[in-house]
């Protein structure tokens, strides 16, 4: 019997984040990579999820009724890809329909434990963790996955997805030892399941030494740009200051729904020497310029509408957003990927700082 099983919302948003798109058919599996993959900035702390307003309707999860596990997770994963599909709003209601998938996911491993669809769902569970930056949650699903999949053949696609993903969130955590193993592992075992997948790896295992440029305590790679407006743009130009170098773009859900405690933060702290450039990575200035003006974002942007290929995403290695660098008055960075109470508890602990 074939079952498709979708990986985590991607359809629905595929828009926001360059997230990998896996589709997995029983009889005959295929596995599909976005024109992107799910790589993100290095982050030295931990990612949070996306919290839903005080004024959102919280949905308790329900699964689909079944004769078995098989047939519980066939009519769940159908109705996950029909909700994928349907998904629209803004970018916050979207991501409140991602956690629901999840949660849903998580209900169905927690009544069928130990079944193969189980721990299928595991491994959507990691690759979704993993395409949202949510590291901590990815690593430990997609360790759960490897280990209960051993060395099973029928598991061959997905084991090698499972390392890439894994790696992805030991380089994203700064534990670069352990990213390189699990790279080595799909060059050395998996490399003829995907060649995209291949050129990805070899990519990941390339950069690993720029990124560890950018290790906290080192200097941010040097730019001099204009902004949108014509300033000056170059982190030289902001010592003295704490600075928030922040790569991000208008149709990144994340960015956009962590866009108010970045903006909070700024105007709570800009008067004592806070200070935020934006990398902006949309290909419209227009629709750059709309968002700016609607949401009275204050702060200067660079935009060249190059999308990933960004000169300064580029030359830092950026394969996701938002990705963020809080670098302190001498100028080293501090931070990484920070969001929500953790960026306004490391500004105000930098800015306290004596030079």
């Amino acid at each position: 019997m074939k079952r498709r099983t979708l990986i985590a919302m991607t359809l629905a948003i595929a828009a926001m984040l360059p997230v990998v798109l896996l589709s997995t058919q029983r009889d005959n599996s295929t596995v599909h990579l976005s024109t992107a993959p799910a790589v993100a900035a290095e982050t030295k702390t931990k990612s949070t999820a996306s919290s839903p307003s005080p004024t959102s309707k919280v949905t308790k999860p329900t699964l689909p009724s079944g004769t078995s596990s098989e047939d519980v997770y066939q009519k769940l994963t159908a109705e996950i890809e029909a909700e994928a599909k349907s998904a629209s709003g803004t970018p916050e209601q979207q991501m409140r329909a991602f956690e629901m998938i999840a949660a849903k996911l998580d209900l169905f491993r927690s009544k069928y434990p130990k079944t193969p669809e189980a721990l299928d769902a595991t491994f959507q569970l990691g690759a979704m963790r993993a395409g949202m930056q949510q590291w901590d949650q990815a690593e430990k699903h997609l360790a759960e996955f490897v280990g209960g999949a051993g060395s099973d053949p029928s598991q061959k696609e997905k084991l090698a997805y499972a390392h890439y993903y894994l790696g992805e969130a030991y380089r994203n955590s700064g534990k670069y030892d352990k990213a390189e193993g699990e790279y080595k592992i799909i060059l050395r075992e998996f490399s003829t399941v995907n060649d995209r997948l291949t050129a990805y790896v070899q990519t990941s295992l390339a950069g690993l030494d720029a990124e560890k440029k950018l290790a906290i305590g080192g200097e941010p790679i040097h730019f001099d740009v204009k902004s949108i407006n014509g300033e000056k743009l170059s982190p030289a130009a902001y010592k003295g200051k704490v600075l928030l170098i922040d790569f991000w773009a208008t149709w990144c859900g994340p960015c956009v729904a962590e866009m108010p405690n970045v903006k909070s933060v700024y105007a709570k702290y800009h008067g004592k020497g806070f200070e935020i450039v934006g990398i902006s990575l949309d290909q419209s200035r227009d629709k750059l310029d709309m968002y700016l003006q609607k949401q009275d974002i204050k702060w200067p942007q660079y935009f060249d509408g190059k999308y990933w290929n960004n000169d300064i995403a580029v030359s830092y290695g950026v394969k996701s957003i938002p990705a963020t660098f809080l670098v302190d008055k001498k100028g080293k960075i501090r931070y990484k990927s920070l969001r929500g109470r953790q960026l306004e508890t490391a500004v105000a602990e930098l800015l306290n700082e004596k030079v």
